[in-house]
């Protein structure tokens, strides 16, 4: 009796398995997918703290980015109203948000920030006049996080007398 091959074609053209022989599956053993699992959760693991100081970070550059558009959006309105349009804090701190109004309209409002810390030179309202300056002197805004998060960076955020709206990385001077 002549050998048989160990495969066989089918009438498809594939192989297929000799008989007595089990067929080849394609994929993944548990073994395999539980290693690949555990290698992913100690990447993960090795990610979290960095992950959360960038949090932190990306945080207080989206404040301090809202706190300078709403200065600027206050600017842009005084000039168009010709008239006096104010920035005030909600409540007695500016982390508890603030609204743009010309009169007693409200042009905008922003929401209050958890974890962060928003400290003015100088109170909690600042008004610009119609020309487009500010009606007091130059203002700065500094922005951090509030808790633990040491490695995230601190914003400064400065008005000067002009009107013009600066922002740089790191304490305010």
């Amino acid at each position: 009796m002549p050998a048989r091959a160990p495969f066989m074609a089918s009438r498809a053209g594939g192989a297929t398995a000799a008989p007595g022989r089990r067929p080849a599956h394609a994929g993944f053993t548990l073994i395999e997918l539980m290693t690949a699992v555990v290698v992913l959760a100690i990447v993960a693991f090795a990610a979290a703290p960095s992950f959360s100081s960038m949090l932190a970070q990306q945080r207080v550059r989206g404040a301090a980015l809202d706190l300078s558009s709403s200065l600027l959006l206050a600017r842009s309105e005084a000039v168009k109203r010709n008239a006096t349009v104010s920035v005030a804090a909600t409540g007695t701190a500016w982390t508890g948000g603030w609204t743009v109004a010309a009169g007693a309209e409200t042009v905008r409002s922003f929401g209050a920030y958890q974890g962060l810390s928003i400290v003015a030179s100088g109170g909690n309202t600042l008004s610009v006049g119609n020309d487009g300056r500010l009606t007091g002197g130059a203002l700065t805004f500094q922005v951090a996080p509030s808790t633990g998060a040491s490695n995230a960076s601190t914003v400064c955020v400065q008005i000067s007398a002009t009107g013009r709206v600066a922002s740089s990385t790191g304490a305010c001077t």
